[in-house]
């Protein structure tokens, strides 16, 4: 009885220990300012453009926007392929 005491304790201790790491790096992951991925920061482009009235700009604006809705949705857990 008493081992398994002392096993479930190491193994809750060790459980807090990562929970606590895995919390630290996902704070200093959002604290980063450089985004890691190329393409989250193309995505986040396509919303900080100055606005045009340009309709050919306006036209490529949206054919961005919806292949980057397109991307989205295919890599998205839920979508039936």
């Amino acid at each position: 009885m008493a081992i398994a005491a002392i096993i479930y304790i190491s193994i809750s201790v060790l459980l807090v220990i990562s929970a606590g790491i895995f919390f630290v790096k996902a704070i200093q992951s959002l604290i980063q300012k450089n985004p890691t991925s190329k393409r989250h920061q193309q995505d986040q482009e396509l919303f900080l453009r100055p606005t045009s009235n340009d309709a050919l700009n306006i036209s490529n604006r949206r054919e961005e926007i919806v292949a980057m809705l397109e991307r989205q949705f295919a890599s998205s857990p839920s979508s039936d392929s």
